[in-house]
């Protein structure tokens, strides 16, 4: 009894040598296909970026060739505050306290909008004192 049971393990043993070649190609054939999506995908999505980076410049030079006529119209923002406030959790060094600090600026902040390439710019403009 012991014999014939040591025989259907020997037999067992002999069926279990691993993967044969067609399983081996075919899961080579899927890794080759699910890497050549992924690369597909990602040539597009650059692809798409790098238009709409293009599209961002030529609209940038757009507005920048407007704003630089001499008749540029800007909108007055009124009400906006302009202020300069230190940063006291940069500043604290060692022992030394910071100070909150803050410089209201004397300027007006500007609206510029662009209707060939559709978009606003917001600018600063200095008053002299």
């Amino acid at each position: 009894m012991f014999k014939s049971l040591k025989r259907l393990f020997n037999n067992l043993k002999l069926n279990n040598q691993g993967s044969t070649m067609v399983e081996v190609l075919v899961g080579f054939t899927i890794l080759v296909m699910v890497l050549v999506e992924c690369m597909v995908h990602i040539v597009g999505v650059s692809s798409e970026m790098v238009k709409k980076s293009v599209d961002m410049q030529n609209d940038r030079m757009t507005v920048n060739r407007e704003i630089y006529q001499k008749d540029a119209v800007y909108d007055t923002i009124s009400g906006a505050k302009l202020t300069l406030v230190l940063d006291e959790e940069k500043t604290n060094v060692a022992a030394n306290q910071a100070k909150a600090v803050s410089i209201v600026l004397s300027a007006d902040l500007k609206k510029f909008y662009s209707d060939e390439a559709g978009i606003s710019v917001f600018k600063i403009f200095f008053r002299d004192e």
